[in-house]
């Protein structure tokens, strides 16, 4: 379940309603689709016991297509809605007890809907931004196989045309989570004499992006994400009872260019590289550590993305 895409979309929303609604998408549905293309990357794949289960080569393609639509919104409390669709389509080969190599392939769909509702209020004479969000995740619309959700509380400490600072706290109620709350850092600077802005949302991204370049943007730095899906079988194409999924947390080092084509469609590139902290097979709704296989798969990436404003 693509919980992060989903959140970082809606954070993305109500933040720029924070920032006074200086740009036009603060109030408007949100349409992305982007493009994953995974370069060929070894893997090992253990036991939780440690036992080596199976060793090979794998590549990955992904298409994500996810909408953010604005339901209400007033001074004090909005709601918003998300919708994400995600085909994940996965090749490669693995080594036989005969040493040598078969290959494989499958190809899986996941659809997320989440709903969000935040309250602004202020704390110390500064605004504080309230967040609740529920995330429902399914192999298709009528088969749900997982309920979740994030509560957030973030205080802004600054607010200007240069500097934008805000702390807060994260819970997740995710019980397959990698941590149950964390605290959150965001800090976005125009550095001085500089085109150079700083943007950091800890723990999410530490990026560095320049405007005005070729009409644009080009933004380089690091990124924590998640991805995952769900999974009715094993990589042997053994069937299991229950419901499970390959939940993987990664830390990518990009380099990216935007622009806007017209008013309300922003293009995108980006590469780099994709390194790999946690990839793991585990039961919908259990611990992260209560996994039955694991493994670490790092790879190069490219990808191409559209966003689209609409009023």
């Amino acid at each position: 379940m693509r919980f992060p895409l989903l959140i970082t979309l809606i954070i993305f929303a109500t933040t720029l309603q924070a920032q006074q609604n200086r740009y036009p998408a603060a109030n408007s549905k949100l349409i992305t689709i982007q493009k994953d293309f995974f370069g060929d990357a070894n893997y090992k794949r253990y036991s939780k016991e440690g036992d080596l289960q199976q060793e090979g080569e794998l590549s990955e393609q992904r298409l994500k297509i996810a909408a953010v639509i604005p339901l209400y919104t007033n001074k004090q409390f909005s709601v918003t809605t998300a919708l994400s669709y995600t085909r994940s389509n996965l090749r490669y080969y693995h080594k036989e007890a005969s040493g040598l190599f078969q290959k494989s392939k499958f190809n899986t769909d996941d659809f997320d809907a989440a709903l969000s509702g935040m309250y602004r209020t202020t704390l110390f004479n500064k605004p504080m931004i309230n967040t609740a969000t529920v995330v429902l995740g399914s192999s298709n619309f009528f088969n749900p196989k997982k309920m979740t959700g994030l509560l957030s509380s973030s205080l802004v400490l600054k607010a200007n045309a240069t500097t934008l600072t805000t702390i807060g706290i994260a819970i997740n109620l995710d019980g397959s989570g990698l941590i149950p709350f964390f605290p959150l850092f965001s800090y976005w600077h125009k550095l001085s004499n500089s085109q150079w802005e700083l943007d950091m949302v800890l723990p999410q991204r530490v990026m560095l992006r320049r405007p005005g370049v070729f009409n644009g943007w080009l933004s380089t730095g690091i990124e924590l994400t998640n991805n995952s899906f769900f999974i009715k079988q094993e990589a042997e194409m053994q069937y299991r009872k229950g419901n499970y999924e390959w939940n993987s947390n990664d830390i990518n080092a990009s380099l990216a260019y935007e622009r806007f084509l017209g008013k309300k469609i922003l293009v995108g590139l980006k590469g780099g590289y994709k390194s790999s902290l946690t990839t793991r097979l585990l039961k919908v709704n259990d611990k992260i550590d209560n996994y039955k296989s694991r493994t670490k798969i790092s790879a190069p990436f490219f990808n191409v993305n559209m966003g689209f404003v609409i009023k």
